[in-house]
């Protein structure tokens, strides 16, 4: 209960009493005055009557006595029983008479029975004999009307008072604690990590100091998460950049390679050997080798495609790597135009000849690629551009489909829904219980069973990611529907379906309908978020407002800022495996724990991927991690799911 319903209810109780009071009193008074005043009318009528009968009683005139007293009984008089007892033959007479004041009452307020028909009876003598003995009752209705006129009006004033009062003190507690509202509403926000806005110092004295209490905690919390973003960066700088080029350095490279090969996604890796560095030709007038470095990393940020999370590496003095996941050989090729073209202009603006001044290896990605062997297959083909001296060279690739064919089949598969899913379950840390499912597609091409993780790129360039994603999702609806004990499954959205509101909606739609959002999950991969946040800052928007569930798969992968948790504000996320792989770094630990308590401060439950065995989670004993999941637990066929459930249980 809220401080001004609590207050408001104090005062109304107070009022209530008090009306109460005043009424008790007021009822207590108007209530004897009337039964005094009936009393006197009794008497008073019963004294007239007795006078006025006795010379009709000495004349025995019957009929005079009737009219007389039905006279006096029909001129509104307050009697309404007379009996009139002759002495002398003991002939008796009666007279009613009702009222309809008894209409204007109400039945239950006379029913309580405070004032009681006043009863009377008296002898009539004319002085030395006995004439008749005269009984007569006088009737509370009129007491009654009277005391209910009395008290209505009353009652209605008090009333009115009270809703009078009542909304006086809730209008005064709302003004009044209206900084109290703001500072709530605020700390629900900076919960959030948000501190985009400064409470009003408030008129009132007594929480002026409190209001400024706040945003000086507001402010210093502010300080302290700038410090923690500034702190990641800084050691992002430190030890995965080059310091003097501002190039990504081996050890970057070497991660996002390892984390692209198992995404199993299509790309190309290039190393060149910048040759015309080798030799300082400061002499002649040319830039030293960390400017031409310099410069040609400010020129590469505008050729290297960022919709594809490509980066460009320094692996040595005059050595660069370039990393472009999501193309194949054609689309390498236009991108390998422009490349030649900024080095050859670096070149010129050194005064250097372009002959021979650099080489380029290329290596496209095929499948059981592994860090070495690609690495191993673009160094051959930087040595066979260098021994023929020529500007590049691509290592020869098989592919298993040629790209209308894979087109083709690919649409085939989709449409036709020819693929099966694989999950695996997420694991509490401190129960070691199933949280929830991650949901794999294996999409069968040529009557292979190829990972839908491998034809990301291949589904988006056809126009089929969200076709695909849509069918993941219908068919994890029919699993669930068709076994209320099973876990959540959480499904992870393709790019093209993220961007794609419409796509969302009709997610969120078919969650809604079939009364499974607390069943369905849904994630997509952090390069996402740093490269379309304003979409994904959308789609996360809708999700949450339904109270669906969603999170941030290979969290860290890319090192960068992770200030976009503050506007996506995800329930879970996925830490990238290559810090599990690279656990051995000191660097890599420094660079992890900052990042999972910024998330845990969020309120954002972290889990770590790629675990194969219990002891690899002492890593994180002094960091707040939620879950984890891998190789511990492998995959299994989602036929298999409810016994792989009931073997769990």
């Amino acid at each position: 209960m809220t401080i001004t319903n609590k207050i408001t209810l104090v005062v109304v109780g107070i009022l209530i009493l008090l009306c109460s009071l005043l009424a008790v009193a007021e009822f207590a008074i108007n209530l004897a005055f009337l039964k005094q005043e009936i009393q006197l009318h009794a008497k008073s009528a019963m004294q007239n009557m007795s006078v006025a009968l006795i010379p009709i009683l000495e004349t025995g005139d019957r009929e005079k006595s009737d009219i007389f007293v039905s006279t006096i009984m029909s001129e509104g008089t307050l009697l309404q029983n007379v009996t009139l007892q002759w002495m002398f033959d003991g002939d008796l007479q009666q007279w009613s008479h009702t009222t309809d004041v008894s209409h204007s009452v109400p039945e239950w307020f006379t029913s309580l029975g405070f004032i009681e028909p006043i009863w009377m009876t008296s002898t009539i003598n004319n002085g030395w004999t006995d004439l008749a003995t005269l009984s007569i009752t006088v009737t509370a209705d009129h007491a009654y009307l009277a005391l209910w006129e009395l008290s209505v009006p009353f009652m209605l004033f008090a009333v009115s008072v009270i809703i009078i009062a009542t909304l006086l003190v809730r209008y005064t507690l709302k003004r009044s604690l209206s900084p109290i509202l703001k500072i709530t509403k605020e700390a629900k926000r900076i919960a959030k990590l948000d501190f985009s806005a400064r409470l009003p110092t408030p008129k009132a004295s007594d929480l002026s100091e409190l209001t400024a209490a706040f945003n000086e905690m507001s402010s210093q919390l502010h300080d302290l998460f700038e410090t923690l973003n500034e702190e990641i960066n800084a050691l992002r700088q430190k030890y995965l950049f080059d310091q003097a080029s501002g190039f990504p350095n081996r050890s970057f490279f070497m991660r996002q390679l390892e984390s692209w090969l198992s995404d199993g996604d299509c790309g190309v890796v290039m190393l060149i050997n910048l040759k015309w560095l080798e030799i300082d030709h400061r002499d002649e007038g040319a830039k030293s080798v960390n400017d031409c470095m310099c410069s040609l990393n400010a020129t590469l940020q505008n050729v290297i495609p960022r919709s594809h999370d490509a980066f460009a590496a320094r692996l040595g003095k005059a050595e660069l790597a370039i990393l472009i996941p999501s193309v194949h050989e054609k689309e390498a090729r236009t991108i390998l135009s422009e490349l030649i073209r900024v080095f050859n202009n670096e070149v010129l603006n050194n005064g250097l000849p372009t002959a021979n001044a650099f080489t380029i290896g290329i290596a496209e990605k095929q499948g059981g690629d592994t860090v070495s062997s690609i690495l191993l297959r673009a160094n051959d083909a930087l040595q066979q551009a260098e021994n023929f001296q020529a500007v590049f060279h691509f290592s020869e690739t098989e592919h298993e489909f040629s790209q209308t064919t894979l087109k083709t089949q690919l649409e085939e598969a989709v449409n036709s829904e020819a693929f099966s899913l694989m999950v695996q379950p997420i694991l509490s840390k401190s129960s070691h219980q199933i949280q929830h499912y991650e949901v794999y597609a294996h999409i069968q091409l040529n009557n292979k069973s190829i990972p839908a993780s491998n034809l990301i790129s291949d589904l988006s360039r056809f126009s089929l990611s969200t076709k695909f994603d849509q069918s993941v999702i219908l068919l994890a609806i029919d699993i669930l529907k068709n076994d209320e004990t099973l876990p959540p499954l959480s499904i992870n959205l393709t790019p093209s379906s993220v961007k794609d509101l419409k796509v969302i909606s009709w997610a969120i739609n078919n969650v809604r309908k079939n009364k499974l959002k607390d069943r369905i999950y849904f994630e997509f991969a952090e390069v996402l978020v740093c490269l379309h946040l304003n979409d994904c800052e959308k789609a996360c928007a809708m999700m949450k407002q339904e109270g669906i569930r969603f999170g941030i798969d290979r969290f860290g992968q890319h090192l960068s800022s992770i200030t976009y948790l503050r506007s996506l504000k995800p329930d879970f996320i996925k830490l990238d495996h290559s810090f599990l792989e690279h656990s051995n770094d000191d660097n890599n630990h420094l660079l992890l724990k900052p990042m999972i308590k910024m998330a845990s401060s969020l309120g954002i439950d972290v889990i770590v991927s790629a675990v194969e065995y219990q002891q690899q989670l002492k890593l994180f004993s002094d960091t707040n991690i939620d879950g984890y999941f891998g190789y511990i637990s492998p995959p299994t066929p989602i036929e298999e799911l409810s016994s792989h459930v009931a073997k769990s249980a």
